[in-house]
């Protein structure tokens, strides 16, 4: 594809949450994509069925991560995908937790649990239920929106993964504060959603964008081509998507070398 290409797939999952492989599995599969970066970020340890067993698994996973250095040509980060878990944007990853870590990447899933049991039962659950019923799902916008944003300004979050997939936010509103933070806008790869008026958003706000796979499966580390032509119709500028590169750059670029002091 002409004009860009995605070096660094962000956003991975393994056996330590949802995945199917292990960290080398991934880097592996990575280093064969010809990919310059990956990180391991998964789930958040209050994602019900899919979250890691507790925070300190995610130091059981840096251990890991260190034992693979000089074996693949590829820079591997450690991170997370937290889970925001209350209206206050509180998250499931501890700051001395996150100080670890090489990326932070936090999203709204319907599936975790909340910080107070008003909040399970009148933000959590509807938003659940709003899977299979678009108008609830519609009607949680502001909360979600507000819980979200408070997220993105009171923690050091290098990107927002699929906004508006499972949860509904207003998106003008979230791409705002990706302006405002440096934090960037995913376009995930791996998932069914309203992904142009995302990049809609982000053109309009000139919020920073990243292009993720959201891989479950070594198999489909750096599967981002359809984000990448999205990126085309749309007509992005490549220095708005921190993955990305033009096609001539060297493969020797490090994105993350640009996203470790967002805010």
């Amino acid at each position: 594809m002409a004009g860009y290409k995605v070096i660094a797939d962000w956003h991975t999952h393994t056996r330590y949450s949802d995945g199917r492989g292990t960290v080398e599995d991934n880097v592996r599969a990575a280093a064969e994509k010809g990919l310059t970066e990956i990180a391991i970020t998964d789930h958040g340890p209050k994602g019900i069925f899919i979250g890691v067993k507790s925070a300190e698994t995610y130091l059981d996973i840096k251990k890991d991560i260190e034992a693979l250095k000089e074996r693949y040509p590829v820079r591997v980060l450690l991170g997370a995908e937290a889970n925001v878990t209350g209206l206050n944007g509180e998250i499931d990853i501890a700051p001395e937790i996150s100080k670890e870590m090489d990326i932070l990447l936090v999203g709204l899933h319907p599936q975790a649990v909340a910080e107070t049991w008003r909040e399970n039962l009148g933000w959590m659950l509807p938003n659940f239920l709003g899977r299979v019923n678009q108008t609830l799902k519609k009607r949680m916008r502001n909360a979600n929106t507000k819980a979200l944003l408070n997220a993105m300004y009171n923690h050091p979050i290098n990107v927002v993964t699929h906004p508006g997939l499972m949860m509904d936010v207003d998106l003008d509103e979230i791409a705002g504060a990706s302006a405002a933070t440096g934090c960037a806008v995913e376009i995930n790869t791996g998932h069914a959603y309203n992904k142009d008026e995302v990049i809609k958003a982000a053109l309009r706000w000139a919020a920073p964008l990243a292009v993720n796979s959201d891989a479950h499966y070594p198999d489909t580390v750096g599967e981002v081509d359809k984000g990448v032509e999205l990126l085309l119709k749309w007509d992005v500028p490549v220095n708005q998507v921190l993955n990305a590169v033009p096609v001539s750059a060297r493969q020797e670029v490090h994105p993350s070398d640009i996203i470790r002091n967002v805010h």
